[in-house]
Protein backbone atom coordinates (compact mmCIF):
# COMPACT_ATOMS: atom_id res chain seq x y z
CA UNK A 1 0.00 0.00 0.00
CA UNK A 2 1.19 3.30 -0.64
CA UNK A 3 1.93 6.25 1.61
CA UNK A 4 3.01 8.97 0.01
CA UNK A 5 0.52 11.37 0.08
CA UNK A 6 1.60 12.90 -3.67
CA UNK A 7 0.88 9.55 -4.85
CA UNK A 8 -2.62 9.37 -3.24
CA UNK A 9 -3.57 12.67 -4.57
CA UNK A 10 -2.54 11.65 -7.87
CA UNK A 11 -4.59 8.41 -7.83
CA UNK A 12 -7.17 10.20 -6.73
CA UNK A 13 -7.50 12.49 -9.81
CA UNK A 14 -6.61 9.16 -12.28
CA UNK A 15 -9.89 7.72 -10.97
CA UNK A 16 -11.96 10.73 -11.09
CA UNK A 17 -10.95 11.01 -14.85
CA UNK A 18 -11.45 7.57 -15.22
CA UNK A 19 -15.49 8.32 -13.72
CA UNK A 20 -15.89 11.37 -16.04
CA UNK A 21 -14.82 8.50 -18.95
CA UNK A 22 -11.94 10.98 -19.75
CA UNK A 23 -10.22 7.62 -21.05
CA UNK A 24 -6.99 8.78 -19.67
CA UNK A 25 -3.46 7.87 -20.37
CA UNK A 26 -0.19 8.58 -19.21
CA UNK A 27 0.57 11.23 -21.60
CA UNK A 28 -2.91 13.37 -21.02
CA UNK A 29 -2.75 12.93 -17.45
CA UNK A 30 0.93 13.49 -16.96
CA UNK A 31 0.06 16.78 -18.90
CA UNK A 32 -2.86 17.22 -16.51
CA UNK A 33 -0.82 17.19 -13.29
CA UNK A 34 1.36 19.65 -14.61
CA UNK A 35 -1.60 22.53 -15.43
CA UNK A 36 -3.06 21.82 -11.95
CA UNK A 37 0.50 22.12 -10.26
CA UNK A 38 0.68 25.73 -12.26
CA UNK A 39 -3.19 26.47 -12.18
CA UNK A 40 -3.94 24.96 -8.42
CA UNK A 41 -0.30 25.62 -6.68
CA UNK A 42 -0.65 21.55 -6.16
CA UNK A 43 2.76 19.90 -5.99
CA UNK A 44 2.01 16.94 -8.15
CA UNK A 45 3.53 17.10 -11.29
CA UNK A 46 5.27 13.88 -12.41
CA UNK A 47 6.70 11.91 -15.72
CA UNK A 48 4.98 9.69 -17.68
CA UNK A 49 6.50 6.78 -15.92
CA UNK A 50 5.72 7.69 -12.71
CA UNK A 51 2.12 7.57 -13.94
CA UNK A 52 2.17 4.57 -15.20
CA UNK A 53 3.53 2.61 -11.84
CA UNK A 54 0.88 4.64 -9.99
CA UNK A 55 -1.49 2.92 -12.34
CA UNK A 56 0.12 -0.47 -11.50
CA UNK A 57 -0.43 0.38 -7.70
CA UNK A 58 -4.09 0.82 -8.37
CA UNK A 59 -4.79 -2.64 -10.08
CA UNK A 60 -2.26 -4.81 -7.70
CA UNK A 61 -3.20 -2.76 -4.43
CA UNK A 62 -6.99 -1.65 -5.12
CA UNK A 63 -7.78 -4.20 -6.97
CA UNK A 64 -8.70 -1.53 -9.50
CA UNK A 65 -10.70 -2.92 -12.63
CA UNK A 66 -8.74 -0.66 -15.24
CA UNK A 67 -8.48 -1.74 -19.14
CA UNK A 68 -7.10 0.40 -22.12
CA UNK A 69 -9.45 1.12 -24.79
CA UNK A 70 -7.05 1.32 -27.96
CA UNK A 71 -10.30 2.81 -29.54
CA UNK A 72 -10.09 5.97 -27.29
CA UNK A 73 -6.46 5.75 -26.49
CA UNK A 74 -6.82 5.91 -22.73
CA UNK A 75 -8.11 3.83 -20.08
CA UNK A 76 -11.56 3.16 -18.32
CA UNK A 77 -13.10 0.80 -15.33
CA UNK A 78 -14.81 -1.90 -16.43
CA UNK A 79 -16.77 -1.99 -13.90
CA UNK A 80 -18.14 1.33 -12.82
CA UNK A 81 -19.16 0.41 -9.22
CA UNK A 82 -15.82 -0.12 -8.34
CA UNK A 83 -14.96 1.60 -5.00
CA UNK A 84 -11.47 3.12 -4.42
CA UNK A 85 -10.85 2.76 -0.78
CA UNK A 86 -8.52 5.95 -0.27
CA UNK A 87 -6.06 5.63 2.36
CA UNK A 88 -5.84 8.81 3.88
CA UNK A 89 -2.79 8.70 5.81
CA UNK A 90 -3.04 12.44 8.19
CA UNK A 91 -5.51 14.42 9.85
CA UNK A 92 -5.69 17.06 7.75
CA UNK A 93 -5.78 15.09 4.50
CA UNK A 94 -8.95 13.85 6.21
CA UNK A 95 -9.33 17.38 7.27
CA UNK A 96 -9.73 18.85 3.83
CA UNK A 97 -11.57 16.32 2.14
CA UNK A 98 -14.32 16.15 5.09
CA UNK A 99 -14.90 19.92 5.88
CA UNK A 100 -14.97 20.20 1.94
CA UNK A 101 -18.27 17.75 2.28
CA UNK A 102 -19.27 19.47 5.37
CA UNK A 103 -19.78 22.91 3.85
CA UNK A 104 -21.45 21.17 0.30
CA UNK A 105 -24.10 19.43 3.14
CA UNK A 106 -25.24 22.72 4.64
CA UNK A 107 -25.25 24.48 0.58
CA UNK A 108 -26.68 21.74 -0.74
CA UNK A 109 -30.91 21.17 -1.41
CA UNK A 110 -32.25 17.56 -0.58
CA UNK A 111 -31.53 14.58 -1.83
CA UNK A 112 -28.07 15.53 -2.26
CA UNK A 113 -27.46 17.21 1.57
CA UNK A 114 -28.59 13.29 2.68
CA UNK A 115 -26.30 11.81 0.24
CA UNK A 116 -23.19 13.72 1.41
CA UNK A 117 -24.33 13.78 4.94
CA UNK A 118 -24.35 9.74 4.37
CA UNK A 119 -21.04 9.69 3.11
CA UNK A 120 -19.72 11.61 5.75
CA UNK A 121 -20.85 9.13 7.76
CA UNK A 122 -19.21 6.45 6.29
CA UNK A 123 -16.07 8.24 6.10
CA UNK A 124 -16.21 8.89 10.07
CA UNK A 125 -16.96 5.53 10.67
CA UNK A 126 -13.79 4.35 8.35
CA UNK A 127 -11.22 6.42 9.89
CA UNK A 128 -10.06 6.12 13.18
CA UNK A 129 -9.66 10.42 13.81
CA UNK A 130 -10.00 11.91 16.79
CA UNK A 131 -10.96 14.92 14.78
CA UNK A 132 -14.10 13.52 13.27
CA UNK A 133 -16.29 13.30 16.47
CA UNK A 134 -20.04 14.29 15.49
CA UNK A 135 -19.78 17.28 17.47
CA UNK A 136 -16.75 18.79 15.45
CA UNK A 137 -18.95 18.40 12.16
CA UNK A 138 -21.66 19.79 14.09
CA UNK A 139 -20.13 22.58 14.52
CA UNK A 140 -19.46 24.14 11.53
CA UNK A 141 -21.97 25.96 10.20
CA UNK A 142 -22.29 27.77 6.63
CA UNK A 143 -23.97 30.38 4.82
CA UNK A 144 -23.96 32.15 1.18
CA UNK A 145 -22.41 35.76 1.11
CA UNK A 146 -19.53 38.15 0.74
CA UNK A 147 -16.68 37.84 2.31
CA UNK A 148 -14.52 39.94 4.70
CA UNK A 149 -10.58 40.03 5.19
CA UNK A 150 -9.07 37.83 7.59
CA UNK A 151 -5.77 37.98 8.66
CA UNK A 152 -4.67 34.30 7.48
CA UNK A 153 -2.33 33.81 10.89
CA UNK A 154 -5.43 34.54 12.94
CA UNK A 155 -8.10 32.36 11.39
CA UNK A 156 -5.25 29.31 11.43
CA UNK A 157 -5.27 29.64 15.10
CA UNK A 158 -8.63 30.38 15.55
CA UNK A 159 -9.56 26.96 13.58
CA UNK A 160 -6.63 25.20 15.41
CA UNK A 161 -8.35 26.17 18.72
CA UNK A 162 -11.36 24.85 17.68
CA UNK A 163 -10.38 21.69 16.09
CA UNK A 164 -8.28 20.69 19.61
CA UNK A 165 -10.28 22.24 22.44
CA UNK A 166 -7.86 24.61 23.13
CA UNK A 167 -8.30 28.12 25.07
CA UNK A 168 -7.21 31.33 22.83
CA UNK A 169 -6.09 34.67 24.08
CA UNK A 170 -6.69 36.77 21.80
CA UNK A 171 -6.98 40.94 21.70
CA UNK A 172 -10.10 41.74 20.10
CA UNK A 173 -11.38 45.18 18.22
CA UNK A 174 -14.78 46.17 19.01
CA UNK A 175 -16.54 47.25 15.99
CA UNK A 176 -18.65 49.99 17.96
CA UNK A 177 -15.87 52.23 19.62
CA UNK A 178 -12.91 50.65 18.19
CA UNK A 179 -11.67 49.83 21.92
CA UNK A 180 -8.99 47.21 21.70
CA UNK A 181 -9.00 44.60 24.75
CA UNK A 182 -7.30 40.90 25.50
CA UNK A 183 -9.83 38.12 26.38
CA UNK A 184 -9.31 34.33 26.73
CA UNK A 185 -11.51 32.74 24.82
CA UNK A 186 -13.30 28.93 24.13
CA UNK A 187 -13.79 28.56 20.59
CA UNK A 188 -16.52 26.28 20.89
CA UNK A 189 -17.83 26.86 17.00
CA UNK A 190 -16.45 27.97 13.82
CA UNK A 191 -18.73 29.82 11.98
CA UNK A 192 -19.51 31.49 8.29
CA UNK A 193 -22.50 33.51 8.27
CA UNK A 194 -24.12 35.85 5.84
CA UNK A 195 -20.06 36.74 4.24
CA UNK A 196 -18.29 36.46 7.91
CA UNK A 197 -16.23 34.46 10.20
CA UNK A 198 -17.18 33.66 13.63
CA UNK A 199 -16.71 31.98 16.74
CA UNK A 200 -19.17 31.65 19.30
CA UNK A 201 -17.87 30.65 22.63
CA UNK A 202 -17.35 31.37 26.07
CA UNK A 203 -15.81 34.35 27.47
CA UNK A 204 -13.76 33.00 30.18
CA UNK A 205 -13.61 35.76 32.44
CA UNK A 206 -16.81 35.62 33.17
CA UNK A 207 -18.71 32.26 31.82
CA UNK A 208 -20.70 34.00 29.54
CA UNK A 209 -21.59 32.64 25.94
CA UNK A 210 -20.67 35.49 23.75
CA UNK A 211 -19.92 35.67 19.49
CA UNK A 212 -16.30 37.12 18.20
CA UNK A 213 -16.00 38.31 14.26
CA UNK A 214 -12.77 36.81 13.47
CA UNK A 215 -12.19 39.74 11.21
CA UNK A 216 -12.02 41.79 14.45
CA UNK A 217 -9.05 39.53 16.19
CA UNK A 218 -5.74 41.45 15.85
CA UNK A 219 -3.70 38.63 17.33
CA UNK A 220 -4.41 35.12 18.90
CA UNK A 221 -2.15 32.27 20.66
CA UNK A 222 -3.05 29.14 21.71
CA UNK A 223 -2.74 28.26 25.43
CA UNK A 224 -1.81 25.08 26.83
CA UNK A 225 -5.77 25.01 28.73
CA UNK A 226 -8.13 22.72 27.23
CA UNK A 227 -12.25 22.74 27.42
CA UNK A 228 -14.91 20.55 26.56
CA UNK A 229 -17.19 21.18 23.52
CA UNK A 230 -20.87 22.55 25.27
CA UNK A 231 -23.46 20.40 23.28
CA UNK A 232 -26.10 23.16 25.24
CA UNK A 233 -24.36 25.78 22.32
CA UNK A 234 -24.21 24.06 19.26
CA UNK A 235 -27.95 22.81 19.77
CA UNK A 236 -29.32 26.62 20.74
CA UNK A 237 -27.32 27.40 18.04
CA UNK A 238 -28.93 24.89 15.96
CA UNK A 239 -32.26 26.10 17.17
CA UNK A 240 -32.15 29.42 17.32
CA UNK A 241 -29.22 30.76 15.17
CA UNK A 242 -25.27 31.96 15.72
CA UNK A 243 -26.83 35.26 16.82
CA UNK A 244 -29.34 34.67 19.19
CA UNK A 245 -31.29 37.65 19.43
CA UNK A 246 -34.85 38.48 20.54
CA UNK A 247 -37.48 36.99 18.47
CA UNK A 248 -41.02 38.66 17.78
CA UNK A 249 -43.89 36.35 17.40
CA UNK A 250 -46.59 36.69 15.34
CA UNK A 251 -45.54 38.92 12.55
CA UNK A 252 -48.61 39.84 10.42
CA UNK A 253 -48.35 41.51 6.67
CA UNK A 254 -49.73 42.74 3.63
CA UNK A 255 -48.09 41.87 0.96
CA UNK A 256 -48.61 43.49 -2.65
CA UNK A 257 -49.55 41.68 -5.88
CA UNK A 258 -46.12 42.44 -7.53
CA UNK A 259 -44.04 40.32 -4.55
CA UNK A 260 -46.51 37.64 -4.75
CA UNK A 261 -44.89 35.35 -7.05
CA UNK A 262 -41.53 35.30 -4.78
CA UNK A 263 -43.19 34.63 -1.62
CA UNK A 264 -44.87 31.51 -2.82
CA UNK A 265 -41.33 30.67 -4.19
CA UNK A 266 -40.26 31.48 -0.46
CA UNK A 267 -43.40 29.94 1.35
CA UNK A 268 -41.72 26.40 2.21
CA UNK A 269 -38.17 27.57 2.52
CA UNK A 270 -39.54 31.38 5.41
CA UNK A 271 -41.68 28.76 6.75
CA UNK A 272 -44.48 31.83 5.43
CA UNK A 273 -48.25 31.31 6.46
CA UNK A 274 -50.13 33.06 3.35
CA UNK A 275 -53.48 33.63 2.61
CA UNK A 276 -54.24 35.19 -0.77
CA UNK A 277 -56.81 38.15 -0.62
CA UNK A 278 -59.33 38.85 -3.41
CA UNK A 279 -57.46 42.19 -4.60
CA UNK A 280 -54.17 40.13 -5.13
CA UNK A 281 -52.65 41.09 -2.41
CA UNK A 282 -51.67 38.25 0.47
CA UNK A 283 -51.71 37.97 4.10
CA UNK A 284 -48.30 36.90 5.30
CA UNK A 285 -47.58 35.56 8.69
CA UNK A 286 -43.61 35.61 9.13
CA UNK A 287 -41.94 33.02 11.80
CA UNK A 288 -40.41 34.36 14.93
CA UNK A 289 -37.86 37.07 13.26
CA UNK A 290 -35.66 39.73 14.99
CA UNK A 291 -36.38 43.19 14.44
CA UNK A 292 -33.36 44.02 12.52
CA UNK A 293 -34.91 41.41 10.53
CA UNK A 294 -37.83 42.15 10.06
CA UNK A 295 -37.16 45.51 9.85
CA UNK A 296 -34.11 45.19 7.00
CA UNK A 297 -36.98 43.00 4.63
CA UNK A 298 -40.07 44.97 5.30
CA UNK A 299 -38.20 48.32 4.22
CA UNK A 300 -36.60 47.01 1.48
CA UNK A 301 -39.33 46.42 -0.47
CA UNK A 302 -40.30 49.80 -0.60
CA UNK A 303 -43.60 50.22 0.26
CA UNK A 304 -44.81 47.34 -1.02
CA UNK A 305 -45.24 45.27 2.62
CA UNK A 306 -47.72 46.85 5.24
CA UNK A 307 -47.39 46.16 8.88
CA UNK A 308 -50.82 44.48 10.54
CA UNK A 309 -49.36 43.44 13.41
CA UNK A 310 -47.71 43.72 15.83
CA UNK A 311 -48.23 47.29 16.69
CA UNK A 312 -45.04 48.30 17.91
CA UNK A 313 -43.46 47.16 14.72
CA UNK A 314 -45.64 48.97 12.42
CA UNK A 315 -44.66 52.37 14.46
CA UNK A 316 -41.15 51.23 14.34
CA UNK A 317 -41.72 51.41 10.05
CA UNK A 318 -43.52 54.51 10.17
CA UNK A 319 -40.76 56.26 12.46
CA UNK A 320 -37.62 54.69 10.32
CA UNK A 321 -39.66 55.94 7.23
CA UNK A 322 -39.86 59.62 8.21
CA UNK A 323 -36.50 59.67 9.39
CA UNK A 324 -35.57 58.21 5.67
CA UNK A 325 -37.79 60.98 3.82
CA UNK A 326 -36.19 63.86 5.85
CA UNK A 327 -32.41 62.21 5.41
CA UNK A 328 -33.59 61.95 1.61
CA UNK A 329 -35.48 65.43 1.34
CA UNK A 330 -34.79 67.27 -1.48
Amino acid sequence: MPVNKKQIMRMVKFVAELRRNAYPNATTFAKKLRDAELMENLNIACSERTVMRDLEVLKRDFHAPIRFSPENNGYFLENQYWEFQVPLQTNEAIMGAMLGARLAEDIMPSPVKEQIRKAVDETITNNNSEFFDHTYLESLLVAAGTKTSIKPAVFETVFQGWRECRMLHLTYKKGSTGEVSERDFEPHIVAYHKGNWYSKGVDCADDKVIVLAIFRIQSAKLSKYQFSIRRDILEDTRKNGLFNYPKIENIQVRCAPEIAYYLYEQKQAKKLIIEPQENGSLLVTLPPSSEEEALRWIMGEGGRVEVIQPVSLRKKVHQLALTLAEVNQT
